[in-house]
């Protein structure tokens, strides 16, 4: 208990220091209130409540009347409320990898002091992390803080990284979501006190934090959030974006620790020679005590990439993100199934939006799949709800027939030869409310028409809605056939709720 006691309190010591203060008086009204939050596998999330425009007036308004100021406390980590990731979710249990990418524009002349090539390019996606939060006890003023944060590749494009307690929370452990935070790609501060942001500065849309099931909060000390695009241009484009690995097994030799500290306000790495925790599963520790040099990884570095060191320069790649120390050493939340879940749930996943002639599994939130019953390729075969077997029958190919309306295909049929006027395509059967596949008819009636509606409480989920009386694909509690039914609320319910990947 001792050890634990010890990492959370330098963990939330590291957004101890992290902005100058700024001198609060005057009331002013308050920001929008973010969606409730919200649980699903591997952790906790909540949305924006405010649009880019809306929260970069908040952030500008509340600057120019000096009704910001420095928190001066300690915010602990703490444990979101979250569901345990299904065993048979994808990717768990498998080492999961997407590569680096390059910016694709560059928005202004970068300051930054060249290095190797991979720290040249560290510098431009790593960032500082800005929050701000009101004091409910004095009205009109607001606590900010700030931490480190790094773009990773991602479908959306919009995906950063950091750690969980950088997250502001309540005392019940909730997401407080009347947060805002601001992001700031190759951020750094002179001594004079003249701050750069070469890149602009990105307001966000939403957030996931990691759920804690190990008794060792810093093993999992994770979040992202998903940031609104900057005059039509995403994140990733304008800086590029780290690789990922989820579910690392093997340790590099080396890993590098990067973070932009508050003592110095600079981009600072070190290397070290990494080695795993005692905790199950285990943080990644690195050997030698504290990351020094210009300065230490210390207050505001909290949430910055941790990258695998023997491949920096060549295949950037990031496994973790760095969350406190234990002891001297430096620690780090090691990604694994919960934070995959968490990362896909965000970002809609694997490609998880519908898109013409898109490949897909539907997953129920029960977490088994849209199933074409027994392999059967006749006209009016059951699809059902079952586990995920990797097959075929599994597949679906989506087929965008115009005003958001898909024809949603089943591949088997479609490899078997069932083209054209005879492909089978999931159908609603208006005689016993349940889905079936069957033969098209024409370029899709009513009844073969879907569309995918995003759930704003869930992010990355839909429910599947037919054409014909606006009805909600559903799934049983077990295995058994889909049935198509009233939506029952205006988001769908539970078991109406569906992700492509």
């Amino acid at each position: 208990m001792r050890r634990h006691a010890i990492t959370l309190t330098l963990a939330a010591a590291s957004l101890a220091v992290a902005l100058p203060t700024v001198q609060a008086y005057a009331a002013t009204p308050a920001a929008p209130a973010s969606s409730a939050p919200h649980t699903a596998d591997g952790g906790a999330y909540a949305r924006a409540g405010a649009t880019d425009a809306q929260q970069r007036d908040l952030w500008s308004r509340h600057e120019k009347d000096g009704t910001f100021r420095e928190f001066k406390g300690k915010l602990q980590d703490w444990k979101p409320k979250a569901e345990q990731p299904k065993e048979k979710a994808p990717g768990a249990g498998q080492t999961v990898k997407a590569p680096a990418v390059a910016p694709q524009q560059k928005k202004g002349k970068s300051r930054l002091a060249a290095g190797s090539p991979g720290d040249t390019r560290l510098r431009a996606t790593s960032g500082r992390i800005r929050m701000a939060w009101p004091d409910e006890n004095n009205p009109g003023m607001w606590w900010t803080n700030g931490c480190t944060g790094n773009v990773i590749t991602s479908d959306s494009k919009d995906m950063i990284v950091t750690a969980r307690h950088c997250i502001i929370h309540d005392d019940q452990g909730r997401i407080n979501p009347k947060a805002t935070y601001e992001f700031t790609p190759g951020y750094s501060k002179d001594a004079d006190g003249t701050e750069h942001a070469p890149y602009g500065k990105w307001t966000f849309r939403a957030l996931g934090v990691v759920g804690d099931f190990t008794n060792a909060p810093q093993n999992s000390d994770t979040a992202f959030l998903t940031l609104n695009t900057q005059n039509g241009t995403h994140v990733q484009d304008a800086v590029g974006a780290s690789g990922y690995q989820f579910g690392t097994t093997s340790l590099p030799n080396q890993v590098v620790l990067a973070g932009i500290p508050a003592n110095s306000n600079q981009f600072h790495t070190c290397v070290k020679q990494p080695y795993w925790g005692p905790d199950n599963p285990p943080q990644i520790l690195g050997r030698g005590g504290p990351c020094t040099g210009d300065s230490d990884l210390s207050g505001g570095a909290s949430g910055g990439p941790v990258l695998n060191g023997d491949t920096f320069d060549s295949s950037q790649t990031q496994i973790g993100n760095f969350s406190g120390s234990l002891g001297e050493d430096p620690a780090a939340a090691v990604w694994r199934d919960a934070a995959l879940a968490v990362f896909r749930s965000l970002d809609g996943s694997g490609n998880g939006q519908p898109a013409h002639d898109k490949v897909t599994t539907l997953t129920n939130w029960n977490n088994n799949l849209a199933d074409l019953y027994a392999y059967r390729t006749d006209s009016g075969t059951s699809v059902y709800s079952y586990h995920a077997t990797g097959t075929q029958n599994q597949q679906w190919h989506l087929w965008d027939k115009g005003n958001g309306y898909f024809l949603i295909e089943n591949r088997y049929t479609e490899g078997q030869g069932f083209k054209g006027a005879d492909a089978r395509v999931l159908d609603y059967n208006f005689s016993n409310g349940t889905a079936w596949s069957h033969q098209v008819n024409g370029t899709g009636s009513d009844n073969q028409l879907w569309k995918f509606r995003a759930t704003p409480s869930h992010p990355g989920w839909y429910t599947i809605r037919s054409k014909q009386g606006d009805l909600c694909l559903g799934a049983p509690g077990g295995e058994g056939q889909l049935t198509v039914a009233s939506c029952g609320t205006t988001d769908g319910l539970d078991s109406m709720q569906w992700k492509l990947q």
